[in-house]
């Protein structure tokens, strides 16, 4: 079966130096089921909101110096190697390694360090494995105030990321299995309750799925970026026995690029066991270089965070800085690496190009060029549908052609 190739459609969406793309049905129906939950939501707060508390905490933390800087709205961004944190079908099967090392410092003199790798396998799949190390020095101090004891309580998760990236549909499905140790040394106990304590050490295991789309719906530039991405989330279903309540909830976001430099995005959480909360933040870039994100989070205690952004070819330096008034200060610092994207982008820039001038020449009826410099595009890409159509077409009309004679 022949490929249609529709050139109206195509000279519409390169008018002027703007690129303007059709409302699809699928992009549509997309955009709803994410704007009526989160409306429906929004109008329930004040009911829905609960009072309780669900833990460990480090399973409700924000990873990543980006996704803190944005307030935490990141569930509906998920584009880089942190999105196994915030969205586990954030994840793209590019032939890219993300790694990236990061520090930050939460409250008092509670730190954190993290580790976070992904790529993919093959066409559809990617992975992505997660190390994070949260740790207290701690000195317990007797009735006469000097120190019984000193020891590090300290918190060690794992996780292993996997999901299914389609290619006929702007849809991605992921899933997170993770493992916690909390780890409180008996020393401490000892010194704090005597030979007769309570071990605290345990086990946890969780799991997180989601869903992710990208779309061009309301694009307004010229640019490899998606225009509006939807993301939905369930997190931390599992089981420990030492814990009752485990810090369930359920995750919706949206980001939007207005223009291809300016990112605004928003998220609604509702957390099962805990006060519902919210976020929304922006990120604007300097020429895709020097990056400017700003965040809040509207919840009991509500946090401001502001970050940047620096990168050059395939490194880049996230920091995040928020100011908080009942615990020290919070800053992120994450290192960044992007193995393999410098020539990836590359590739997809020679591929544009060849593109343009494929539908240039056969806008002007050279339709021998035409053929040929989409031949030089599948000679890069030998799936790449718009070239396949192109050619298909370019064939149709010459035996069309050829008849007539």
């Amino acid at each position: 079966m022949q490929r249609r190739f529709d050139r109206g459609k195509h000279r519409r969406a390169r008018k002027g130096n703007r690129l303007t793309i059709p409302l699809s049905r699928l992009s549509l129906v997309l955009l709803l089921l994410t704007l009526l939950p989160l409306g429906a939501a929004l109008s329930a707060l004040p009911v829905l909101a609960d009072t309780g508390e669900a833990g460990p905490p480090m399973l409700k933390m924000t990873f990543g110096s980006r996704a803190l800087a944005l307030g935490g709205a990141f569930v509906g961004v998920a584009d880089d190697v942190y999105y196994m944190d915030a969205n586990p079908a954030g994840g793209e099967a590019t032939p890219v390694l993300k790694l990236s090392l990061l520090h930050q410092e939460w409250i008092h003199d509670v730190n954190y360090e993290a580790v976070r790798v992904g790529s993919n396998i093959g066409r559809h799949l990617y992975w992505g494995l997660g190390f994070t190390y949260l740790y207290l020095p701690f000195t317990y101090y007797d009735d006469y105030g000097s120190a019984a004891s000193s020891a590090t309580i300290s918190q060690a998760l794992g996780m292993l990321n996997l999901g299914y990236q389609f290619r006929k549909l702007p849809l991605s499905l992921g899933a997170n299995f993770k493992v916690l140790y909390n780890n409180v040394p008996s020393d401490l106990l000892e010194a704090r309750y005597g030979s007769d304590y309570t071990d605290q050490n345990y086990l946890l295991y969780a799991g997180d799925v989601g869903l992710f789309a990208r779309t061009n719906l309301l694009k307004t530039y010229i640019g490899p970026e998606p225009s509006l991405m939807l993301g939905f989330t369930l997190k931390n279903l599992g089981y420990c026995q030492a814990i009752d309540t485990l810090p369930t909830e359920l995750q919706a976001g949206l980001s939007y690029r207005l223009f291809w430099h300016l990112l605004l995005t928003a998220q609604f959480n509702y957390p099962l066991y805990e006060p519902l909360y919210g976020a929304v933040g922006l990120e604007f870039d300097i020429a895709k270089k020097l990056f400017l994100q700003a965040g809040f989070r509207f919840s009991e205690n509500p946090m401001l965070a502001v970050g940047f952004g620096y990168k050059f070819r395939d490194i880049e330096l996230n920091a995040s800085y928020t100011p908080r008034l009942e615990f020290r200060n919070v800053f992120s610092v994450s290192l960044n690496f992007f193995f393999g994207e410098t020539r990836a982008r590359r590739r997809d820039e020679r591929i544009t190009s060849l593109l343009i001038q494929a539908l240039d020449q056969f806008e002007e009826g050279r339709y021998e060029e035409s053929y040929e410099s989409a031949n030089q595009v599948l000679a890069i890409d030998s799936k790449n549908e718009l070239a396949l159509s192109l050619q298909d077409t370019i064939t149709s009309i010459k035996n069309v052609e050829n008849n007539e004679k």
